[in-house]
């Protein structure tokens, strides 16, 4: 079992009040950004576009992703092209080199394992068993598998990016030393069911338009009564 999440799961990282905290910014997120929409990929797509978007902005990792599939409009072709040619195509995405190895290597791993290429049959697996067998491949780590659980296999997820771990540090869910992956186990007992993904978006949303990394927008904002860095910022 993973370490990290068996921590969380013996309770020694949990605060008694960590869970209303939650409740109430669900609640309160809702009000601000609705219900968000998004549309479903299959897994492996999901799992591309997802190692695409890391360490870059989503404009980037969207103009990547339509390169390579104009380039090679099936995943059999990405697996067999030299993996220069993968390098020029998702070139946008940033960190191209590494990027490329890592998803010729990671689709021959699913040729492998599946005899083709689909993580189709991972949806006949539980969550964490899905995250044990995608982080079990360089590149994959467990921000990435729940991504690919919550958008593409509709499992009830909150993925924990920069956003979330900030804004989680921020208001008190989670210790100020926790990595982004103790934060996803530490917050995933404690996130009402059946709006894990709607949660995580609209946290998305509210960290890049007034919680940021610098300079955050705190008068006023609906999310003040928890947080913990307006007295002091870290």
């Amino acid at each position: 079992m993973n370490k990290t999440k068996s921590l969380v799961d013996k309770g020694e990282h949990s605060d008694p009040n960590v869970k209303r905290k939650v409740i109430r910014a669900v609640k309160t997120l809702k009000g601000e950004f609705g219900i968000p929409e998004w549309k479903t990929k299959l897994p492996l797509d999901e799992l591309i576009v997802t190692i695409l978007s890391q360490n870059t902005h989503d404009r980037n990792r969207d103009k990547a992703y339509s390169r390579l599939r104009d380039v090679f409009p099936i995943w059999d072709e990405v697996l067999s092209a030299d993996v220069k040619a993968i390098e020029d195509a998702i070139k946008p995405a940033g960190l191209s080199v590494q990027k490329s190895q890592r998803i010729k290597a990671i689709l021959g791993w699913i040729k492998e394992t599946y005899g083709k290429l689909t993580l189709e049959p991972l949806k006949y697996q539980s969550d964490d068993e899905v995250i044990e067998v995608l982080t079990s491949q360089k590149g994959i780590g467990v921000k990435t598998a729940a991504v690919v659980l919550a958008f593409s296999m509709d499992r009830d997820l909150c993925p924990v990016d920069t956003h979330v771990h900030r804004i989680s540090k921020r208001l008190g869910w989670v210790g100020q030393k926790y990595s982004a992956e103790t934060t996803f186990y530490a917050l995933r007992p404690l996130i009402p069911k059946n709006v894990a993904q709607t949660f995580h978006l609209n946290i998305l949303k509210f960290g890049r338009t007034r919680c940021t990394a610098r300079n955050p927008q705190c008068d006023g904002c609906p999310l003040r009564k928890d947080c913990l860095w307006i007295e002091n910022p870290f």
